[in-house]
């Protein structure tokens, strides 16, 4: 529990300080008050220190108010002093003001009344003002501690004040090599000077200001400024503030991560235009392969014996299957070359049009395909019913017993998810992964035709729309493919002017 603030009370004079010590103790009950009579005991409690205010008579039998004042100053800079003196002491009074005397009260009968206000008064503001310097220490310790350089400046920008942090920050040893130097020269853009003297000139507030800066040994580093003025309600503008963060760093890593990421557009339009060269290239011979391996399956097979016809039944298989590799490649592809412009696209329609290209296939299975109410959001439509054919066809192949399959999605302010169920083989969860990569198989082309490339497409569909997709599984039990689209999209590269479902 924390001790009553004590107040010292100097009086040589036993009557007055014994009213005083009692019109204080009546009126400020919450302090403790300790009474002083000659210079000797003085001059033992003051050293002590821990005194809340001290309240000193100015005639003293063996002193002044003034010796107080000073002892008190030297010894507890922040404890504030009251005079409480009798009339006639005003010039000593007006003279202890000016050297931190906190209050000056007559002795009458209007001063015992006005006295324990007065030291009311005095030890507020001395909290207050102990409270504002650990503040501001406390500022000062955290702007060192996170590099933050703060300034005092004046209207023609000459720097009065900086601290330790913007030095560093400029490349200087100390905050004393700052001063009296102007803002404006540590920046290396001349334009960027005389925007900042021009703010300063108007008694404008600048704030976020990028701008490179000279530094001490001549290199450079980026900052990001802000100032402010001070106002004075009679004077004006009568300095300026401000703070200067060093993102030196976070521009060098800007730089670093925009390079990357055009290196790695250029390497995908690379790998773009490899895949679409190649699989364009691989045609013509694919094609004279089949067409000779055609040629001989109609008319040579009479003259083959029994391994022969199943060497050219394997060239043609084998020619068949690399056909519809290098279609699946070119479809790959495409999905970022040659996409359509977003529009708003009603997913359910996008939904009856990929059940009804996969008619013959829901026919032959016996499907049942449902769903539920579905959104309208921008969307390139073409690809959205892409993406819904191969899912839906995914769960028409990898089938157990009659395929059955529920199509829905659940919104959030921001974004959809949506969910293609099914009944189907299930897969296990090491492989939940592998399966969205390109020709990436969990079973062998005599089990399930295909190439293994239809979820990888269905993966960069979704990319492409600021999405991700994901697949939740069980063997034997059915898979559940899920992705996420946004409900805003930034247009996407690649797309053309042709329409949504051009």
């Amino acid at each position: 529990m924390n001790a009553r603030p004590r107040v010292l009370l100097v009086d040589s004079n036993s009557d007055d300080r014994t009213l005083a010590a009692l019109v204080l103790r009546r009126e400020l009950p919450e302090i403790e008050i300790e009474e002083v009579s000659d210079g000797m005991v003085l001059a033992d409690r003051l050293p002590v220190g821990g005194f809340a205010a001290v309240v000193t008579e100015y005639r003293l039998e063996w002193g002044d108010g003034l010796q107080v004042l000073e002892s008190v100053r030297s010894l507890a800079p922040e404890c504030p002093v009251v005079f409480f003196a009798s009339e006639g002491s005003e010039a000593v009074a007006a003279h202890g003001l000016r050297h931190g005397l906190s209050a000056y009260v007559v002795k009458g009968s209007a001063g015992y009344v006005e006295l324990p206000a007065a030291v009311r008064r005095a030890i507020e503001r001395s909290e207050e003002l102990r409270a504002s310097r650990d503040g501001l220490a406390l500022f000062q310790r955290l702007t060192e501690e996170l590099a933050l350089g703060t300034f005092v400046a004046v209207a023609d920008g000459r720097l009065t004040e900086a601290n330790l942090a913007l030095a560093h920050i400029l490349g200087y040893e100390g905050d004393k090599d700052l001063i009296g130097r102007n803002l404006a020269e540590f920046l290396s853009d001349t334009a960027l000077q005389a925007q900042v003297l021009a703010s300063l000139s108007r008694g404008r507030t600048l704030r976020d200001l990028e701008a490179g800066v000279r530094r001490a040994d001549g290199t450079q580093a980026w900052v990001r400024l802000a100032l402010w003025p001070v106002v004075d309600p009679s004077q004006g503008v009568v300095r300026f503030e401000g703070a200067v963060e060093d993102i030196t760093g976070h521009r060098k890593a800007e730089r670093e991560l925009s390079e990357r990421a055009a290196a790695l557009g250029r390497s995908n339009v690379d790998l773009q235009q490899f895949a679409y060269v190649i699989s364009h290239d691989l045609q013509e011979p694919l094609q004279l392969i089949r067409r000779y391996a055609g040629l001989l399956a109609s008319n040579g097979t009479a003259t083959l014996e029994g391994d022969g016809k199943r060497y050219l039944a394997n060239m043609v298989q084998c020619a068949d299957r690399m056909q519809g590799m290098i279609n699946d490649v070119l479809a790959y592809s495409r999905v970022d070359t040659q996409g359509h412009p977003f529009q708003p696209v009603d997913f359910a329609a996008v939904v009856q049009q990929a059940i009804a290209n996969l008619k013959a296939a829901i026919e032959e299975s016996g499907a049942q395909v449902s769903w539920d109410l579905l959104p309208v959001m921008a969307a390139d439509g073409a690809q959205m019913v892409q993406l819904f054919q191969n899912l839906i066809g995914n769960a028409l192949k990898f089938r157990r017993e009659r395929p059955s399959v529920r199509i829905y999605a659940v919104e959030d302010t921001d974004r959809a998810t949506f969910a293609v169920a099914d009944n189907g083989i299930g897969i296990s969860a090491e492989h939940l992964e592998r399966v969205f990569g390109m020709f990436q198989r969990l079973h062998t082309a005599a089990e399930y035709p295909g190439t293994g490339i239809g979820l990888a497409i269905c993966k960069r569909i979704v990319e492409r729309h600021g999405g991700r997709i994901w697949a939740v599984s069980e063997v034997g039990r059915g898979s559940t493919f899920c992705f996420t689209l946004p409900k805003v999209l930034s247009q996407a590269p690649g797309a053309t002017a042709a329409g949504a479902n051009g």
